[in-house]
Order: C-alpha cells, then sequence, then structure tokens
C-alpha cells in the first residue's frame, strides 16, 4: 500500500517536538547555512523576513542587522528557541506560503526549509506580493540527490518530502514571478558513527514527521546500511545543496 502524503500539521507538529533538540542535531542546517551566509549582502541593512527559520541557525549569520529583521517559523515551539537566544530579533509565527510584511520587505532568507513546500511556484509568487521592485529572496534547501544511501534501501514512498532538481526550482522561481540571479549547487557528505546515530539526527531536527516502515524492518534497513556504506570515517550521508538569489523585477 502507498503511504499517506506528509501533511503540513505533521510537519509542524514534528519541528514543534524537535525544538528542544534541534540545536544539538542540526549539522547538515548548520552547514547548509555557512554557505549560505557567503552570499549575504555586503550591506546588512533594510527590511527583511527570514521564512522557517526554526531556532536561528541562519538569523545568527544574519546578524548584526540595520533595519527591521523578523524571523519566523510555522512552529511556534521553534520561534520561542529562537527568542530565548536572540530576543533583538523580532519572533513571529507565520506560515511560509502565506507571509506577512507592512510594509513590503527589501529582502527575503531562507535557509534549509523550502524542500519541505508542496508547491514552490505558488510559494515564490506568494513572496513576490511582499517585494518591492528590486526585492531580493536569498535560499538555501535540499535538492533531489539527497540522502541517496538511505532512499535506495528504503525505496520511493518513504520519503516524506518530494526531491526536486535545481532545474525545477528554478522553473519554479519563473512561474512564480521571480528572476534568478544567480545559483549553485553542490554535494556535501556527513558521516554518522553508526546509521542509527544518522536516523537520529533526522529525528533530533524534526526531519522525520511520519514513520514508514515497521520497528522490525526499521532495524533491518540500518543494518543493511551499516553493512554497505560503512567507511573508516563512520557512515556517510549524502546531501544535495542547493542556494540561489533571485529579484522581483516588476
Amino acid at each position: 500500500m502507498k503511504p499517506e502524503p506528509t501533511s503540513r500539521a505533521q510537519v509542524c507538529a514534528s519541528f514543534s517536538r524537535a525544538a528542544g533538540t534541534y540545536a544539538g542535531h542540526a549539522t547538515v542546517q548548520q552547514a547548509m547555512a555557512d554557505w549560505l551566509a557567503e552570499w549575504l549582502p555586503a550591506q546588512r541593512s533594510g527590511r527583511a523576513l527570514e521564512l522557517g527559520a526554526g531556532t536561528g541557525v541562519f538569523t545568527r549569520k544574519l546578524l548584526p542587522w540595520t533595519g527591521a529583521l523578523t524571523a519566523t517559523d510555522l512552529a511556534a515551539a521553534m520561534c520561542e528557541q529562537g527568542r530565548a537566544a536572540l530576543p533583538q530579533v523580532d519572533w513571529r509565527v507565520m506560515r511560509a506560503e502565506a507571509p506577512v510584511s507592512e510594509p513590503a520587505c527589501d529582502w527575503i532568507f531562507s535557509s534549509s526549509m523550502l524542500q519541505w513546500m508542496d508547491d514552490p511556484a505558488a510559494v515564490f509568487a506568494a513572496w513576490r506580493e511582499v517585494l518591492p521592485i528590486g526585492g531580493r529572496v536569498l535560499a538555501g534547501l535540499f535538492a533531489a540527490g539527497s540522502l541517496p544511501e538511505l532512499r535506495a534501501l528504503t525505496g520511493p514512498g518513504a520519503s516524506p518530502l518530494h526531491w526536486r532538481p535545481p532545474a525545477e526550482w528554478d522553473e519554479a522561481l519563473a512561474l512564480g514571478g521571480l528572476r534568478r540571479v544567480r545559483s549553485e549547487a553542490g554535494t556535501r557528505v556527513f558521516y554518522h558513527d553508526t546509521a542509527l546515530g544518522l536516523l537520529r539526527s533526522l529525528h533530533g531536527v524534526g526531519a522525520a514527521p511520519v514513520t514508514q516502515v515497521s520497528a522490525g524492518r526499521l532495524r533491518s534497513l540500518l543494518r543493511e546500511y551499516e553493512a554497505r556504506h560503512r567507511e573508516e570515517r563512520g557512515v556517510p550521508a549524502s546531501w544535495e545543496f542547493y542556494r540561489f538569489e533571485a529579484e522581483r523585477v516588476e
């Protein structure tokens, strides 16, 4: 039987549960934030909106910011953690699919979040509405080709995500009315002590909102993962990183 699609409510609940453990397991998300921060504007000023901020992994890269900086997340518990760590930032619960900014914001930032969106073109069209002409988006996400070692064992349908290649993200930007200014993709490999350690890291950041396999099957998968992929450095997990900058031109 084909698994049911993961709902936004399930995703929100999973990230809410992970709010307290997120920072301790966000190695991959931290690497994305570091990489995306290389493209931050030299002048960190104006009105900025970060969507899917989590507990503030990328938010820290934006500071110090001159002007209005609002960090948002769908999960209230994530915002609570972020507010406690970065009280100088305006934290709000907000859906990335329906951003609110009055007046319009000069920048929209997003790191390690967009892969969870069901309809990227509609999301980008909504983002366009809160940007002025010349307003920019800077975002990093995980693209198709991520976690191939795990997905080869679990098979299609076990992932809570629909993984998209960079070309599909570029098409969604155009359909949403945004012009891609620049983009880059790259593969990163992260090592874990065990396959169970990899699974715990995914749960620790909230990236495993539903269980698609039985406990017995899961134990078998972890043993097979170890047998197939263990190296001297540990158990590898490959991720496809994608970053882009886009602009509203009309």
